[in-house]
């Protein structure tokens, strides 16, 4: 793989061995791990030390990613979840063996030798102390927020502090806390407990993937599907970020402020939608980036921290446009008054569709445009996604290009040229073949837009806007999608036909559940009474549905859907 040093197999004493040191970079992810993955990891190594000792045994704890210039001190770019828990379990089992050490019912020799035994495995696995300040020079470095705790604390098997914690500390409390009972509870003697910690460091073993720098870590994670939570690009940046501000300035009230701004970032936008956020908010002011490259491009334009600053500023300021965005009710909305209806029935078209490569200029529209451009740019978006995706089933990422460059015109000169998005048009004689001919297979997806198409059209003929939600309307199976013997269709005609648009029309919900599998000559009665315009015209215009009759009104469909879902490109905004 490329940019990888070096890709081994280690066990746990492997990895501590030769005096290396593991530090995990400052701003890195706290310790994050709880009961149910402390209890998945106790079950694995009581299944692995009960098994036959003549199996070639282990247990796998997945992927190991280091970074590292001189090859021995390593930055553990993704891992420290697994080597963080793992430590503090062998720090339990010492306190154990520590305890016995003082127990006065042993003998002196058997103190004396669990007291020795204690102090090897710290040197071993934990670190050593230094004469002078008694403190331990330890082999793992644990982040900004979780070093203290564990320096002062657990590695020093001193009461553990419980007031005036933070979240991640008080789950390395927690950690230390399951552990130590389940080993003294399985481990009664100190050799049982020193060889329970012996067995563990040969029979937990990692994939060490070690890299020169952090893009290539990014590479590699986008490659692999490690234990654990994954490190994303929007890790990798606050990394990066971080650093950049801790390495130039020299006070501490510029980390506090970075601190607060990527808090309040994730308090908008939550963790799960950073990642996506980035890309877009990205694209409708760059060009266009996928997201394997997005961390490197950053890297290459954020040099300083005013860089950096401008940067955050910027993803303040966007966060709730994109939020916004994705939640056609948000309140944001509602500051543009006699637009709201509008906007919000665009979004939710588009969030219908389910395609997101508008994002990025539509972020931008509504930050640079006025809010008639702007709402302009929703309905292009709408028509293209419905012309290209919905109806001529093109793959959805030719639209990113087209986009982009209408976004960077937006970025650059404060105008919106509908021009740039030609490209991805499907032209009126495309659409209306294709719309033509499609059929929608009656999924749970399909099924709303479906109703979206077929209200669209009917407000056209009818002038009323149709409530796509309201369950007072439904879609009607004119050929039934189960026909009974009256329907003397063979089942051929009936694969074909019965998904076609032309076969579906509105019909108040009462009426359709009565209807179910009559025939044409019955079903027509009850679309003559229908208050759909639409439906109404299939008994005036049809004495008989055959397959040629779905072809027919199809067609006619297809022509009204061509003036429905139009941009006239001659027209200059």
């Amino acid at each position: 793989m490329k940019g990888i040093q070096d890709t081994t197999t280690n066990t746990f004493r492997a990895l501590l061995g030769n005096g290396i040191k593991y530090i995990i970079p400052k701003f890195q992810r706290d310790y994050s791990w709880n009961a149910e993955q402390w209890d998945d990891l106790w079950q694995d190594i009581q299944e692995l030390l009960s098994s036959d000792e003549s199996e070639d045994n282990g247990h796998y704890m997945g992927y190991l990613v280091l970074q590292s210039n001189d090859n021995k001190v390593y930055r553990i770019i993704d891992g420290q979840q697994r080597i963080t828990t793992i430590t503090i379990m062998i720090l339990a089992a010492i306190k154990c063996l520590k305890d016995l050490s003082e127990k006065e019912k042993l003998s002196v020799e058997e103190q004396t030798a669990n007291s020795e035994r204690a102090e090897e495995l710290i040197k071993r696995y934990i670190g050593v102390k230094d004469p002078v300040t008694l403190s331990y020079n330890n082999k793992l470095q644990l982040n900004r927020n979780n070093d203290a705790y564990y320096k002062d604390y657990l590695v020093k098997l001193d009461k553990l502090r419980q007031r005036g914690i933070s979240a991640s500390e008080r789950l390395m409390k927690n950690c230390f806390e399951w552990f130590y009972p389940a080993i003294g509870k399985t481990y009664t003697n100190g050799v049982s407990i020193a060889e329970f910690i012996e067995a563990i460091v040969d029979k937990l073993y990692f994939t060490t993937i070690k890299v020169g720098d952090e893009l290539n870590a990014f590479r590699v994670f986008e490659t692999l599907n490690a234990r654990g939570v994954q490190l994303s690009s929007s890790d990798l940046l606050k990394n990066y970020l971080f650093s950049l501000v801790d390495k130039e300035s020299e006070h501490q009230g510029r980390i506090q402020d970075l601190e607060l701004k990527w808090s309040e970032l994730l308090s908008r936008l939550g963790k799960e939608r950073l990642p996506d956020f980035l890309r877009y908010y990205w694209n409708s002011h760059n060009k266009t980036v996928r997201k394997t490259n997005l961390f490197k491009t950053i890297r290459n334009k954020v040099n300083n921290q005013s860089d950096v600053f401008n940067l955050m500023n910027e993803l303040l300021e966007y966060a709730d446009i994109y939020v916004a965005l994705k939640n056609p009710s948000d309140e944001y909305w509602k500051e543009y008054n006699g637009k709201y209806n509008s906007i919000k029935e665009k979004l939710t078209v588009l969030s219908l569709f389910g395609v997101k490569q508008a994002l990025s200029l539509l972020m931008i529209a509504n930050s640079k445009l006025n809010t008639d451009e702007f709402i302009k740019v929703l309905r292009h978006a709408v028509v293209i996604s419905f012309r290209h995706t919905i109806i001529g089933g093109l793959n959805a990422n030719e639209l990113e290009s087209a986009y982009n460059t209408a976004a960077l015109k937006i970025h650059n000169k404060g105008t919106y040229d509908h021009n740039m998005l030609r490209k991805v048009y499907v032209t009126d004689t495309d659409f209306e073949t294709t719309f033509a001919n499609k059929e929608l297979k009656y999924t749970s997806r399909n099924k709303k837009i479906i109703r979206y198409i077929l209200a669209a059209i009917e407000q056209q003929c009818d002038g009323n806007a149709i409530d796509i939600e309201d369950e007072r309307n439904s879609v009607e199976h004119i050929l039934p999608q189960n026909p009974k013997d009256n329907w003397d269709w063979d089942d051929s005609t009936i694969e074909r036909s019965v998904n076609r648009i032309g076969n579906l029309a509105l019909l108040e919900s009462n009426q359709n559940q009565d209807i179910g599998n009559l025939n044409y000559s019955e079903k027509v009665k009850v679309f003559s009474n229908s208050n759909f315009v639409t439906t109404k015209e299939i008994a005036e215009s049809y004495s008989e549905w055959t397959e040629k009759t779905i072809n027919s009104r199809q067609v006619s469909l297809a022509k009204k859907a061509k003036t429905i879902w139009r941009i006239d490109f001659n027209i200059v905004f």
